[in-house]
């Protein structure tokens, strides 16, 4: 009897080519999405730069690339340089910046900064620069390329203030700064305000300690600004302006600065009427500061006629609890068209805060992802 041998079985190599095939594909395919995204990505920055341009701020770097295959945008500026037009024209440059976006959240961007940054008025030709252990910036935007939140965080920041070619005077340092900012869309149709905080963490001033009032010194604030929609480089005079028409309104959710010898904090509201004139109400409070308006008086940095204002306030409040200080006193000030008054009794006349000129009529901005017509 012969015996039969049963027929080789045939290996199903597609079993292992097909998911090497799919693997390869979906790689090729990742990598022609990744190059057509930052392509994309590139193209809005340089829309983001000319519509930046057209409302007078210009943003430029020596070397700029776009790198972070495959999961992330990364953005690499050498020399970065930011040129204001318009109120104080400022022309601040940093060494280097870095700037980050995961593939699927491209809206979410992360940065930092590299030290040191310089800081230049054009107008009349003072020099700061400023230095930092670590600068992180966090970014979200919507959409259409609106900002809604801003978070910065710096560790150790210094300011000095440059006298000649090597000199430069230390004007303020710190341990900690962090300041925060949301878009806050508008009631009833109004314009978008904003929120926003900031804290300061064990900074010290040699000027401040030459004239008595040595630190640390902490400060945190907390406000809301509403109608504050039109962010353009203008004077001061020309953002109030626009802001009191706009119908905006400052609400101060605390305030707080404390020194070793003395605190002052403030809650409350204040608005501008056409003519620039001050209303509102602030819930005001102080410990310890008389003699460190005396000591800031005689080296010059406080008006004197400051002095016996806070001396009169002093005796007209009550005592109580001032930023965790027992022995201070607490007092409400209101405006009303421009008139301080203490209680119901005036006391004193604030200045309008601009003239009565309209401002500048915003430009239309360029429509997103075109530049400005030249």
């Amino acid at each position: 009897m012969t015996d039969i041998q049963p027929a080789p079985r045939r290996r199903r190599t597609w079993i292992i080519v097909l998911p090497l095939a799919l693997l390869v594909l979906l790689g090729l395919g990742w990598c022609g999405l990744w190059v057509y995204a930052s392509q994309r990505a590139d193209a809005e920055i340089d829309a983001w730069i000319a519509r930046e341009k057209f409302v007078g701020r210009q943003w430029s770097c020596s070397e700029r690339s776009l790198e972070g295959f495959p999961f992330r945008f990364e953005l690499m500026c050498r020399d970065p340089v930011l040129l204001t037009q318009g109120g104080d024209s400022l022309k601040i440059s940093a060494a280097a910046a870095h700037a980050v976006a995961q593939v699927w959240d491209p809206s979410h961007i992360v940065a930092e900064f590299a030290s040191p940054a310089r800081i230049e008025n054009l107008a009349t030709g003072q020099v700061f620069t400023a230095s930092w252990s670590l600068f992180q910036m966090s970014g979200v935007g919507d959409s259409t390329g609106r900002p809604v939140r801003l978070d910065v965080a710096v560790n150790n920041p210094m300011i000095e203030q440059a006298l000649g070619n090597a000199s430069a005077t230390p004007m303020l340092s710190a341990k900690h700064l962090e300041t925060h900012a949301r878009r806050r869309p508008g009631d009833a149709g109004a314009k978008d305000g904003v929120d926003f905080a900031i804290s300061l963490n064990g900074a010290e001033s040699p000027q401040l300690a030459a004239a008595g009032s040595a630190g640390p010194l902490d400060l945190a604030l907390q406000v809301t600004i509403t109608a504050l929609e039109d962010l353009r480089p203008m004077s001061v005079q020309d953002r109030l302006r626009a802001w009191s028409m706009a119908g905006g309104m400052m609400q101060l959710q605390g305030f707080a600065v404390t020194t070793p010898k003395a605190a002052a904090s403030a809650t409350g509201a204040l608005l501008l009427d056409a003519q620039g004139r001050l209303n509102g109400q602030l819930q005001l409070g102080f410990a310890g500061i008389e003699d460190v308006l005396k000591n800031l008086s005689k080296a010059g940095l406080v008006p004197q006629e400051y002095v016996p204002i806070v001396g009169a306030l002093a005796m007209a409040g009550k005592r109580g609890d001032v930023a965790g200080r027992k022995n201070g006193v607490t007092f409400s000030i209101g405006f009303d068209q421009g008139a301080l008054k203490l209680g119901k009794i005036p006391v004193g006349i604030v200045p309008p805060l601009f003239s009565a000129l309209p401002p500048p009529p915003p430009p239309p901005p360029p429509a997103i992802g075109t530049t400005p017509a030249q």
